[in-house]
């Protein structure tokens, strides 16, 4: 394995970690559902595993560039509830509709009746330097319950054990806004 796809691996096993024990890992002041920053970020990257590699303790590392399916988030208006996405599965940008509940942070989009979740759970990487949570644990659903547009945290309790797992951070121009925006 390369020197940076080491690297690489390492950083996701935070992911990884945070997926295996009952999404809760998180690290750093206000971890776990300060998601302030992300939503304020201008574009928000995320990637999502159907099939991710293992450390030699049996742990799931999600490594950057193999992932199944990205997404990306711009224009998070929590007061609206929208945001514009892309996701590699589909042609084209979409309209998602965005809840943020006192546990987490989805992101809906609804296709006639089937729901694309996006959900973000924690904080895995804190940067002390910075002051900033730099990457969050998130799971991407497709499923039929409508619920997800007024009960979201029921249908993700309900189904999180078939989502793909995964992680969002910043893009890399996001970081910058986040970290202006945070003043």
């Amino acid at each position: 394995m390369s020197a940076a796809l080491d690297l690489a691996a390492r950083a996701c096993c935070f992911a990884a970690a945070g997926w295996l024990y009952g999404h809760a890992f998180a690290s750093g002041p206000g971890a776990g559902h300060d998601f302030d920053n992300l939503v304020r970020s201008r574009f928000v990257h995320c990637a999502f595993y159907k099939d991710y590699d293992t450390d030699r303790d049996g742990n799931r590392v999600l490594v950057e560039g193999r992932s199944d399916a990205l997404m990306y988030f711009q224009g998070i208006d929590l007061k609206r509830e929208t945001a514009r996405a892309i996701y590699t599965r589909l042609a084209g940008a979409r309209e998602v509709r965005v809840i943020q509940t006192d546990k987490l942070l989805h992101f809906i989009d609804d296709i006639d009746g089937m729901f694309i979740m996006t959900t973000v759970y924690s904080c895995l990487e804190w940067d002390d330097r910075r002051g900033m949570c730099v990457t969050y644990g998130a799971a991407n659903l497709r499923h039929f319950d409508a619920r997800a547009l007024y009960r979201p945290d029921a249908v993700y309790d309900a189904l999180k054990d078939s989502a793909d797992p995964g992680f969002c951070d910043y893009s890399f121009i996001g970081v910058q806004e986040a970290l202006r925006n945070r003043r």
